[in-house]
């Protein structure tokens, strides 16, 4: 099997990698001036043109179709840098999610990332060794950022996560730096927004190694999946637990629905229709899941990891569960791994996790990545 999967993946990474070289022209989604439009393949909210002098960066409206949020100018080299005729090209930013600066980290930028919301949710042990060395910020709160830290930052772009009917952002507008509406979140294919990589890479002078790692990370997924083709018995999935009142479970057409299926499984809301989280009553969910084969839960307990007797002790109905009497379920401890800076950008590693838990006899001998047997 693992010889079969070595087959499928470097077969996968040559036509990916001839696809993101070859896959240029077309002005696709309307671009109205003239330039080589990358074919994007999996992303729908994002247009990239490249023009002689800068590159045009198109970011889509998720929720209202035709519209713009906005679009970039970037600077296509580095030496372009610091030139506004030349498009933004950054080299000091301020991210609102560890998600964005994690990437940015890896892309080899350290040095561009000069603060970060929300610093206690970092868990990238190279971006806390920065934050503990006060080379990278603390801005406080993504919902009230501290402005006069920003302003004596000074930084030449804000990354953050854009919201539907959002008309300002806690007033940054007024300080006059470029703010980036990161809308890959929205996006309904695990590859797409993993494909906005392209755009982040282009915005800090790592085009060309932004392109090579999507054509790695797009080859292990499809090698991954394809594994998954012949599967007949397809192991029904739950997701989560409840927060306060409600359970909130990932839409039919999220990513995470998505996953499931090239996993080899069978999502117990596969049939709703959205793509975020849906707010459901414990019963509905005790309706629709209970038999549920496999139990998917991303909690947040310190570094103390949960067993299953703990997750029953949190609330004692979850025993009601088939996964959990059968103890078919399986932990992921989001306070002591990178789940949530990795995965955004790396469904890969994800699709391999969830591959394991349906399908071990899939990967034998490999071990997980993120989620543990509770």
């Amino acid at each position: 099997m693992k010889l079969i999967y070595k087959s499928l993946l470097l077969l996968c990474v040559g036509c990916c990698v001839l696809l993101l070289t070859a896959c240029r022209g077309g002005h696709s989604r309307g671009a109205d001036v003239a330039g080589d439009t990358l074919a994007l393949r999996y992303a729908e909210f994002l247009t990239i043109i490249e023009h002689e002098a800068y590159t045009e960066v198109q970011v889509h409206s998720p929720w209202n179709k035709g519209r713009l949020l906005q679009t970039v100018k970037v600077a296509p080299t580095r030496q372009g840098a610091g030139d506004a005729s030349e498009g933004l090209m950054s080299t000091k930013a301020l991210f609102f999610t560890a998600t964005h600066s994690s990437l940015i980290e890896e892309l080899g930028c350290i040095d561009a990332i000069a603060g970060i919301c929300e610093t206690e949710y970092v868990a990238n042990p190279r971006l806390r060794q920065a934050i503990a060395e006060g080379r990278i910020a603390d801005m406080g709160s993504a919902m009230t950022p501290d402005r006069e830290r920003i302003a004596s930052i000074a930084p030449d772009a804000i990354l953050l996560s854009p919201y539907e009917n959002a008309s300002t952002y806690g007033n940054l507008e007024a300080l006059g730096i470029p703010i980036i509406q990161c809308a890959d979140y929205m996006e309904t294919s695990a590859l797409g927004r993993a494909e906005w990589i392209r755009f982040y890479g282009r915005l800090f002078g790592k085009g060309h190694e932004a392109d090579s790692l999507f054509a790695v990370t797009e080859a292990e997924y499809h090698a991954l999946q394809a594994l998954t083709y012949t599967i007949t018995s397809r192991p029904t999935v739950l997701f989560d637990t409840r927060n306060g009142s409600a359970w909130y479970v990932p839409g039919g057409r999220s990513t995470m629905a998505q996953l499931v299926s090239d996993a080899g499984g069978q999502y117990v809301f596969a049939d709703n229709t959205k793509s975020g989280s849906v707010p459901l009553a414990f019963e509905s969910v005790l309706h629709r899941g209970e038999q549920a084969d496999v139990w998917f839960v991303r909690y947040n307990n310190g570094r103390m990891r949960m067993n299953l007797s703990d997750l029953g002790k949190v609330y004692q109905p979850y025993t009601l569960f088939k996964a959990y009497r059968q103890g078919s379920v399986y932990g992921c401890n989001t306070a002591e791994l990178t789940f949530y800076e990795e995965t955004p950008f790396h469904p890969e590693r994800l699709l391999r996790d969830y591959i394991l838990m349906l399908h071990p006899d899939l990967l034998p001998g490999e071990a997980l990545r993120y989620f543990h047997k509770m």
